[in-house]
């Protein structure tokens, strides 16, 4: 991405499984499983942030509701070629955004240690005590 080119940021845009998944599969250094996206996307999330560049997918994030108060930031995924140029931290703020315009009163985020100053910076978010389990 050149430095004059802004990524076209959008709340709720249409982005096709193979999109997401290739996207997903690039971010996080894994083989391309196709995943459905769609279907999750309409049945849990509050909504998403998608970033594209030349029409090409560059950027993605998931916010899911418990229908309530809650939601949580998830997937925040932005292409290898694209990171590090302030996509990630725009999709964030616009989640932000968004979940301020809803009933939402709490967003919830959590990331591996080293995402941290991402996740902590500019006041964003707070550190808080939680639990995890995989299962």
């Amino acid at each position: 991405m050149s430095p004059r080119e802004q990524p076209e940021i959008a709340w709720r845009d249409d982005a096709t499984d193979e999109e997401l998944s290739a996207l997903h599969a690039a971010a996080f250094g894994h083989a391309v499983e196709l995943e459905p996206w769609s279907d999750r996307l309409e049945r849990y999330s509050l909504g998403w942030v998608t970033a594209r560049c030349d029409g090409e997918l560059r950027g993605f994030c998931n916010v899911i509701t418990d229908g309530g108060r809650h939601a949580f930031l998830l997937d925040t995924s932005v292409h290898p070629d694209h990171q590090g140029t302030g996509i990630g931290r725009t999709m964030v703020h616009r989640a932000i955004e968004e979940c301020r315009r809803s009933q939402v009163e709490w967003l919830h985020v959590d990331f591996e240690i080293d995402l941290g100053a991402f996740y902590m910076t500019e006041g964003l978010f707070q550190r808080s005590t939680a639990g995890i389990l995989k299962v």
